[in-house]
């Protein structure tokens, strides 16, 4: 996935870089993207269409507002990171900068201590580039 919507094309494709440098470091991460909290993509590894791409923002921007609601709910300051365990895999949806998530698919058996660990220091690296304002209505619309 080379440009997105939501990204300009030389951010899009630096997040790409960073997220298939990722995914070559760590073996056990299949697929790794970037998104705004509302589920535009903003950048991804390679292998990952648009279709697939805007599934899985979709999926890690709901799961992210989820964990977000269930935070506030319990009284938590912030919810950094979500991880949902499958027979075929971990999905992994952080905080990645203000208005923006990783989502990373990591293999069944991976280490998620690692793979948690390698998306902090990616958002650390990264976190001002991956910043997003919030989207205003358009006027008329509320």
């Amino acid at each position: 996935m080379t440009a997105t919507a939501g990204a300009p094309r030389n951010a899009a494709s630096e997040l790409g870089w960073l997220l298939d440098d990722l995914t070559n470091r760590v073996g056990e991460v299949r697929k790794a993207l970037v998104l705004s909290r509302d589920g535009l993509v903003m950048g991804a590894s390679r292998g990952i269409g648009r279709e697939e791409g805007d599934y899985l923002a979709a999926l890690a921007s709901g799961l992210n507002s989820l964990a977000t609601a269930s935070g506030q709910h319990f009284g938590a300051n912030e919810v950094r990171q979500t991880i949902v365990e499958m027979d075929t895999g971990l999905f992994f949806v952080a905080s990645a900068g203000n208005g923006s998530c990783l989502a990373v698919l990591s293999d069944a058996g991976a280490n998620a201590g690692l793979v948690a660990y390698e998306m902090a220091m990616l958002v650390k690296r990264v976190r001002r580039q991956l910043s997003t304002t919030p989207r205003k209505p358009a006027e008329g619309l509320s």
